[in-house]
């Protein structure tokens, strides 16, 4: 993407800079070659991890003694942030996979930043969240209209300093828009990048079927398309990234509209509309 947005520049001007922004926005390239080595690394669970393929694929396992987690090598400040995922194909409840973006004050009981995928169970419920310099509880729930642990998905996370969308299979499922300007909180703090495998021990998730175990995730393309968090970085060029700006073009609404009418299966904003002030806004 850097090429072509460099190409554009030198040789075709500003329609083609908008033609690379416009492919960017609707379909990330996807790379599953990359080396997970090159962009992240093991956070906890080591013995869990089990590298695949020349390290362009990695397995995760849950048992009764540990699950696992990685973390990305950098923290970002805005991207295109894309996994390819296949969850534990053993049913049952409990088990949690995850691919999420969170900033460094993620302390229990402490507000921070934090955009959430996370399967809650193994039947093919997603949900999504958001923390705001808070304590989140902006939970989407939807049931895909595919098995996820029969093959890999592409999850993808847009975060900018204007909107965040959550995609599944590019597809946008969820939008969020920067409206602080009427009192509504929006994450705004450099986020690290994290996956994990875990079993919940509180009843929200229900109860894992521990003879099962063990539990196993797959994930793979560990690409990644951001703007470091430095002291010195501009993360808020267009031009040199071009998720900076994003706005769902007629169709996409249409499509993400279809996609929450016919799979989601609880909003927030249905159960606790008086807690949040954006559930009383359009917010695409």
């Amino acid at each position: 993407m850097t090429g072509c947005i460099s190409l554009s520049m030198a040789s075709f001007g500003l329609m083609s800079i908008i033609i690379c922004i416009l492919l960017f926005f609707a379909l990330a390239p996807i790379n599953a070659m990359v080396d997970f080595n090159q962009n992240y690394y093991p956070l906890w669970g080591q013995n869990h991890i089990t590298f695949l393929n020349q390290s362009t694929a990695v397995q995760l396992l849950l048992d009764r003694n540990s699950g696992a987690g990685f973390r990305s090598k950098l923290q970002y400040e805005s991207g295109l942030f894309t996994i390819r995922m296949k969850i534990p194909d053993k049913k049952t409840n409990g088990v949690i996979t995850t691919f999420y973006l969170i900033s460094d004050d993620q302390a229990q009981g402490v507000s921070h930043d934090e955009i959430d995928f996370e399967f809650v169970g193994t039947e093919g419920k997603l949900q999504t969240n958001l923390f705001a310099n808070d304590m989140g509880g902006r939970e989407e729930v939807y049931q895909l209209p595919f098995d996820p642990s029969e093959d890999y998905h592409t999850y993808q996370i847009l975060y900018s300093p204007y909107r965040i969308v959550f995609f599944v299979d590019n597809i946008p499922v969820r939008t969020f828009k920067n409206n602080t300007n009427r009192g509504i909180n929006f994450p705004t703090k450099p986020m690290w990048i994290e996956g994990s495998l875990w079993y919940s021990q509180s009843l929200w998730a229900g109860s894992i079927n521990w003879n099962r175990e063990p539990f196993i995730a797959y994930y793979q393309d560990f690409d990644i398309s951001g703007c470091p968090y430095q002291p010195d970085n501009n993360c808020t060029s267009p031009v040199l990234y071009p998720w900076i700006r994003p706005k769902l073009d007629q169709k996409q609404l249409q499509v993400m509209r279809n996609f929450r009418q016919r799979h989601m299966v609880y909003s927030y904003c249905r159960h606790n509309r008086g807690r949040f002030p954006e559930c009383v806004h359009q917010n695409t």
